[in-house]
């Protein structure tokens, strides 16, 4: 147990310094089959929440639902957003199975920090950054399908995300903070597979590689990006977990701000018994 405290806070420290701010709403980083603590008990109604903490990032998600939580049920998520870049919040219906997780449901933003943007082939970070009219306001629907798959000594990732991004003026773009892509509303479509392996006696470490490509039908581009993914099990509540992805083929040169680095730190989960 000491061993992995001393890990975990090791990742903390690690993400204090590498992370610059978080994404909101995410599913787990590592979807995979839950055992042991939360398969305990039968099924019935109950509140839980998931806590993720990291630096400049606090990220309460809160749960309402029938079932076993954080293994299979059924229920409401909803979610405060409060990040640097700007506020909001997210709602919708879950279903959650030991290998797969779905999700379908509204994230409504307001951005400090960017504003609409005029049509252009490609963007750069100055384009981004840009203050130029009004900050941006927008609406995500959003359905996905997440999946860990077990397979020999890892597990295979899955997810699946359509969106359609609304609310934003006729005839302009939009970064959208979350999927952290230059969009012209309003659909986009996301796939991204992997493979983590289980490290360790009891399989409490996972670490694997994630490729994924954006579609963006309104730019006709697509954004490609590959990375890590890790997770180290402290105890049956609390993880620490990291993500690294980055855009390896984009139409746009916006650097970080182009990838998925939103999560590196620790996570509480709860539930009522």
């Amino acid at each position: 147990m000491k061993s992995r405290i001393a890990l975990a806070c090791a990742l903390t420290c690690f993400g204090l310094v590498r992370v610059a701010h978080a994404d909101e709403d995410k599913p787990p980083t590592l979807p995979v089959v839950h055992s042991g603590y939360w398969e305990n008990g039968g099924s019935r109604a109950f509140v839980s929440s998931t806590i993720d903490v990291g630096y400049l990032y606090l990220r309460p998600r809160l749960s309402l639902g029938y079932g076993k939580p954080f293994t299979t049920w059924v229920g409401v998520d909803v979610n405060p957003i409060f990040t640097s870049a700007g506020v909001g919040g997210y709602g919708g219906i879950r279903v959650q199975l030991p290998w797969f997780d779905v999700r379908v449901g509204a994230r409504p933003f307001y951005a400090f920090q960017h504003n609409y943007l005029a049509p252009q082939a490609s963007y750069s970070t100055i384009d981004l950054n840009t203050v130029n009219g009004s900050s941006a306001t927008f609406v995500t629907l959003e359905a996905e399908l997440s999946g860990g798959i077990p397979a020999g000594p890892g597990t295979i990732l899955l997810v699946l995300t359509a969106s359609s991004v609304q609310g934003v003026p006729a005839g302009m773009n939009v970064y959208e903070e979350t999927l952290r892509v230059i969009t012209s509303p309003p659909a986009i479509y996301r796939a991204r597979t992997g493979y983590a392996l289980r490290l360790g006696a009891e399989g409490a470490a996972k670490v694997g590689v994630v490729g994924e490509v954006l579609e963006l039908p309104d730019r006709h581009a697509e954004v490609w990006r590959a990375g890590l993914i890790a997770s180290f099990a402290i105890s049956d509540q609390l993880e620490a977990v990291g993500l690294l992805v980055l855009p390896v083929a984009s139409p746009d040169s916006i650097g970080i701000a182009g990838g998925d680095y939103g999560e590196l730190g620790l996570r509480y989960r709860w539930a009522t018994k």
